[in-house]
């Protein structure tokens, strides 16, 4: 498979600010969020692997090269202000583009990111849009979206739930729906389907918070979604919460059905958000976090 993905980036600290792209203190977090983003996810769907191989009996041990069987051609632009970015962190890669929009408002570089995506789509069997601290760690992720969407047809998109990790006590789910649904979307139908994946089967549900920060879409899926906005002139007439939801979620939800798993099966389809979003939120029952630590106790015989 051929897929391009799209990353817009932006680092511009502002006082106060709750965004981790504008907070000077969580620039550590955001270097790593980008390197998982960008050379993690090339390392973890590219080409090649390496091994080490022996040359023989006595003979040293090397690393070898090797083509993966279902290695990805896989090409990453990063969308960013020439200045306000953590890109010098990166390694040279020749599968990195880094492409500079000449735009003053940097709210506007997630939407040109999108739009770039999906007018290069007939060049690539699939196109993908991630914000800049997405790692994608399932080694089958994409070859699950194109499963999907060819057994359930072009009008289902199917979205990965974005988690983080909260350290010794599992993963949380961002972007949760608020309980009772949202009737005043027209998106909010409770639409379902089912597909299967290594003989289990799993549940997808149309959701009422469409947004993962990220979408995967096929070379057909792409084009659909072009050619809406080609006709709207790339001027929407419903704005998804902020500039990142809009540059998501937003550019599909018009022409598709968004399908996520259900919490429960969360984990047949999820990406890594490398952040720590999940501190801003309290439990809603404390006695279910385990709030104290023990240390292990090492006993050396």
């Amino acid at each position: 498979m051929k897929i391009l993905i799209a990353i817009p980036h932006v680092f511009a600290p502002k006082k106060n600010s709750l965004y981790s792209s504008e907070n000077e203190n969580k620039k550590e977090i955001k270097e790593k969020g980008l390197l998982e983003a960008t050379i993690g996810n090339l390392n973890r769907h590219g080409e090649y692997h390496w091994i080490h191989a022996s040359l023989g009996k006595g003979k040293p041990v090397v690393t070898r090269k090797l083509y993966s069987r279902k290695g990805i051609s896989l090409k990453i632009q990063i969308y960013t202000h020439r200045t306000k970015n953590l890109i010098n962190k990166l390694p040279k890669d020749e599968r990195i583009e880094v492409i500079y929009p000449d735009v003053e408002n940097l709210e506007e570089i997630p939407a040109i990111a999108s739009r770039a995506l999906l007018e290069q789509a007939e060049n690539y069997d699939m196109v993908g849009y991630i914000e800049d601290d997405i790692a994608i760690e399932d080694r089958e992720f994409f070859f699950k979206i194109r499963y999907l969407v060819e057994n359930s047809g072009n009008e289902y998109v199917f979205l990965p739930h974005r988690c983080e990790e909260i350290i010794s006590d599992g993963e949380v789910i961002l972007s949760g729906d608020p309980d009772g649904g949202r009737e005043d979307l027209f998106w909010d139908t409770k639409e379902w389907v089912t597909s299967k994946w290594s003989e289990q089967e799993y549940r997808f549900y149309r959701a009422t918070n469409p947004h993962s920060g990220c979408y995967f879409i096929t070379r057909d899926q792409a084009l659909i979604a072009k050619q809406y906005w080609v006709e709207k002139n790339w001027l929407p007439n419903l704005i998804l919460c902020g500039p990142l939801e809009q540059a998501a979620s937003g550019m599909l939800i018009k022409s598709f059905k968004i399908m996520k798993p259900i919490p429960e099966d969360y984990r047949i389809l999820m990406v890594k958000h490398t952040d720590e979003l999940w501190k801003r939120h309290p439990f809603e029952n404390e006695k279910d976090h385990k709030q104290e630590f023990k240390t292990i106790e090492t006993i050396v015989f």
